[in-house]
């Protein structure tokens, strides 16, 4: 390997670093951004949050490598293109081909990784990030008492304090409607009060000087209350303990989902789809074998030994005319009845489809990714070449453009593929087949010196008004 052939990986290898993390912190944002208020005020640490972003790190992978091989595709070559460094290469007997080739082999080793990462270490992220999240967003929010604001679900209480100063709270009110279908039942106010709320304990303590007590001592409807009034007591110090345990933080690593198409490996994918093939085989072979024994009717054997007993003697015949109404309707709710059923059974077996169908593009998903990398960098290398222009600025808008063209092939394929409109196959390749012509194309042309000026034309640039 020559000193060319290192300095061009080089170079690649440091853009595609930078780019590589650009994209997984620009998804990431979106993803912390889209689950704000699930994360938001519910106690969590900071840790927590941290491994959180881990996990969503690993899984935007598939998203985030290949817009940054098309990025440093776009931006090395358009830097080689622009600072004449591709003219000085041509000058030593390095085609466009021959320069490609050692940024292929890097490549080659970033498409293995992809593939890797999906195999390995994205189903574990999956699995990991969605039980932590959910786990997350299960918990209740963190109690915090802010003044002049009613704060509700307090063990059967509502507390609402004028003033608080740590430990110290002031101009308390504090209703108890702990007895459901009453409403308030009694009112507790005193000018000041001491809260005892040590961290993770599940009981909190409000002790309460020097205040009035309001007890409704009618157990009528609320117009009878109104009435019959309160009964009024005052107080020096009164303790009053509410239960806590719910606003406690639960078992973070518990596990809620498993099994998912996403948190299942190559092997644990195959098992899986052999397993939903038989299963959707038993349950079609169920429900016609039901459905036969429902609708069959007699057998011939007894078909035949009913015939040969009155020939003469028919069913519609031996029927007065009401019974004969009454069949026709009873034969009508039975078609109803196995009509609904079979609409029922139709969409069990259209649900089992598409949770199959996930399990197989989520197969084939791991390959194309490896794959639609190759063909972008493919795309963005002669492209950079082409338009001679290696800034950040154009690359970065001609990169979001061409990924967000095959970003929108994939999904709307994908979605086809779960409906099986397309086989998993084609949904999962269509996208990388698409490309490929493309990509083939914008080689040969950029390996024909080909050009692509976005400048003015020399005439419009170097003509003067005449004197």
């Amino acid at each position: 390997m020559g000193k060319l052939d290192r300095y061009f990986i080089g170079n690649f290898v440091q853009i595609f670093a930078k780019t590589l993390a650009l994209s997984v912190f620009i998804l990431l944002m979106q993803m912390v951004w889209k689950y704000m208020d699930d994360l938001a005020g519910r106690g969590i640490s900071m840790l927590r949050i941290l491994e959180l972003m881990g996990y969503w790190s690993v899984s935007i992978l598939p998203m985030a490598a290949p817009i940054a091989v098309l990025f440093a595709g776009i931006m090395i070559y358009g830097q080689w293109a622009e600072s004449k460094e591709y003219a000085a290469a041509k000058a030593a007997g390095f085609s466009f081909l021959r320069m490609l080739q050692p940024v292929t082999l890097v490549l080659a080793v970033i498409a293995v990784l992809m593939f890797f990462v999906s195999n390995n270490f994205i189903p574990v992220a999956n699995f990991k990030g969605e039980n932590l999240l959910l786990n997350i967003a299960r918990q209740k929010p963190t109690f915090k008492l802010k003044p002049g604001v009613f704060v509700a679900g307090l063990d059967g209480f509502s507390v609402k304090v004028g003033r608080k100063e740590d430990n110290r709270i002031y101009d308390v009110i504090l209703y108890d409607h702990r007895e459901r279908g009453r409403g308030n039942t009694g009112v507790l106010t005193a000018p000041e009060g001491e809260i005892r709320y040590p961290e993770g304990s599940p009981t909190m303590t409000l002790v309460l000087r020097n205040g009035r007590s309001y007890l409704d001592v009618n157990e009528s409807v609320r117009e009878e209350r109104l009435r019959q009034g309160m009964l009024a007591a005052t107080f020096d110090s009164m303790v009053v303990r509410m239960d806590m345990s719910s606003f406690l933080l639960g078992d973070l690593g518990g596990i809620q989902r498993s099994n998912e198409f996403n948190m299942l490996t190559l092997s644990q994918l195959d098992t899986s789809i052999d397993v939903l093939e038989v299963q959707i085989a038993d349950r079609m072979a169920e429900v016609s074998q039901g459905m036969r024994r429902k609708l069959g009717g007699w057998s011939e054997d007894s078909m035949l030994q009913a015939h040969a007993v009155d020939t003469s003697l028919r069913v519609a015949t031996r029927l007065q005319p009401i019974h004969r109404y009454r069949a026709v309707q009873n034969a009508a709710y039975l078609a109803q009845s196995n009509r609904d059923y079979m609409n029922q059974i139709a969409s069990e077996l259209d649900w089992r489809n598409q949770h199959l169908a996930r399990h197989y593009l989520e197969w084939h998903k791991k390959f194309s990714v490896a794959v639609a990398c190759v063909l972008l960098f493919f795309i963005g290398a002669p492209l950079g070449s082409v338009i001679q222009r290696g800034g950040f600025g154009w690359a970065f808008v001609a990169s979001v453009l061409l990924f967000l063209l095959h970003y929108v092939l994939a999904m709307v394929s994908e979605k086809l593929g779960r409906t099986w409109v397309l086989s998993p196959f084609w949904a999962m390749w269509g996208p990388n087949l698409v490309l490929a012509p493309v990509a083939m194309a914008m080689t040969w042309w950029a390996s024909r010196d080909g050009r692509l000026t976005l400048s003015l034309p020399r005439k419009l640039r170097t003509t003067t008004p005449a004197a």
